[in-house]
């Protein structure tokens, strides 16, 4: 594919004549078994294909849109470009686009995902119902495979290509009284045990039924891995260095300050082995690891060209755009943990309550990274080390930076997150002394 890819882009920059081009080209294969009520309803398969032309006619930019690839629909859609970038205003923020670039290797392609038929997805979404409904529960959910690619390409002679696999798995049982969920993502077929994940969900939902009302408060509690990934979300956009500049990041003024407990370390690594991703950003420049808070103390932030340049240190490869209009956006998020399972914390905790996920996030005030949500999917009641009941959901209030101030433990990292939406990262469970519940809700699952 990179070779057809490669060959198409020199296609669209050979019937350019504006002063500088960029194409990018994006697509992939997608396969997807929806099911709910414990029925398949629902098989599909897509194929996508995006190409993206950017002229550039001195300080001006435009860009035109199309999936079509016969000659004369590629020069119409450049000529667009160049038509639009004509007529836009000049923006002193445009640089010249980059020469060639040398790109750390990864390995995020897996043909045995690739190869997945309905069939097998049927076989392995099948076992999981019939198991669910063998406790007189009922699973609603979805199991997709997809491979995907990305490329940048100018007419420099830039050419950078990416590739990757994903299967994901994500699953909710329902009794009467509760649910259960339960989800997993990879580019490895290995990483995801289908039928592990669909286990527990169910566990999960067989053990959220005669939930106890407590009142709101300060509780002890652990975060399971997907309930991080969410609040972490949050904090990510305060280490863009143009966030900083221009005075809506979480992070002025404290740079070079503990701003987190001392036990908080927290990295942007795409070559982490479980992430594994793009290794440039959307202009092509390479991705740097970039340590974002070192032991608590915030040391990094993450630089698009156009802010690098005004500081006058190196990019970090996390751009979003080709303009520097966004400035940049850590991805590849890893969190430090310890040497500790969920089991461990829970068998370590006297008192304190398990929040299995968190959902309908809002900001509050992002000065201050607090947040506002609810829980979901079972929270419960641990007394002596071990669970002992169900409890009703809760509407919480807390700021995510006041919360990595009070972390007592911390599992293992896991891949957790959104893969749907593109997000993912690598967290551990977290034992936080108090976390802020304002209100019992009227959720019952």
């Amino acid at each position: 594919m990179r070779d057809e890819v490669k060959r198409l882009a020199e296609t669209v920059l050979g019937l350019s004549k504006a002063d500088e081009t960029e194409v990018v080209v994006s697509g992939g294969d997608e396969a997807l078994t929806r099911f709910a009520e414990n029925v398949i309803h629902q098989n599909i398969a897509r194929t996508e294909l995006t190409i993206t032309v950017r002229a550039f006619v001195g300080k001006r930019m435009a860009e035109a849109t199309t999936n079509r690839t016969d000659e004369a629909s590629l020069k119409e859609t450049v000529e667009r470009a160049i038509e639009a970038a004509k007529q836009m205003p000049e923006d002193e923020n445009i640089l010249p686009r980059l020469q060639p670039q040398t790109y750390q290797q990864v390995q995020a392609v897996d043909e045995a995902i690739v190869q997945i038929t309905p069939k097998e997805r049927a076989e392995l979404i099948s076992e999981v119902i019939g198991k669910c409904k063998s406790h007189g529960t009922k699973a609603a959910g979805a199991l997709s495979n997809s491979y995907g690619f990305y490329a940048v390409a100018n007419s420099n002679g830039l050419f950078a290509y990416y590739e990757r696999t994903n299967l994901a798995f994500s699953i909710t049982v329902a009794t009467d009284e509760g649910t259960g969920w339960a989800s997993a993502s990879g580019f490895r077929k290995s990483d995801v045990d289908v039928l592990a994940v669909g286990e527990k969900a169910l566990q999960k939902a067989l053990l959220n039924r005669n939930p106890k009302e407590l009142p709101p408060g300060s509780y002890r509690v652990i975060l399971e891995p997907p309930a991080v990934a969410d609040l972490l979300l949050f904090m990510a956009s305060g280490f863009n260095a143009l966030a900083v500049d221009e005075g809506r990041s979480w992070l002025v003024g404290k740079l070079g300050q503990k701003v987190v407990g001392e036990n908080i370390t927290l990295v942007s690594d795409v070559y982490h082995p479980l992430h594994q991703g793009c290794p440039f950003d959307a202009e092509g420049f390479p991705t740097q690891r970039v340590v974002l808070i070192e032991k608590g103390v915030a040391v990094g932030l993450v630089y698009d060209r156009v802010t690098a340049q005004k500081h006058g240190v190196n990019p970090t490869g996390h751009s979003v755009d080709p303009t520097g209009a966004y400035g940049a956006f850590p991805r590849g998020l890893v969190m430090e943990g310890e040497d500790k399972s969920l089991q461990d914390l829970i068998a370590e905790t006297d008192k304190g309550l398990l929040v299995s996920r968190l959902w309908y996030i809002r900001t509050v005030d992002p000065m201050k990274v607090l947040l506002t949500g609810m829980t979901r999917d079972g929270v419960f009641l641990i007394e002596g080390g071990q669970i002992v009941a169900a409890v009703k959901n809760f509407r919480f209030n807390e700021s995510v930076i006041a919360m990595l101030n009070k972390v007592e433990a911390m599992s293992r990292p896991e891949r957790a997150g959104a893969p749907e939406w593109e997000w993912t990262e690598v967290v551990p469970a977290l034992k936080v002394s108090e976390f802020r519940f304002t209100d019992v809700t009227v959720f019952a699952g």
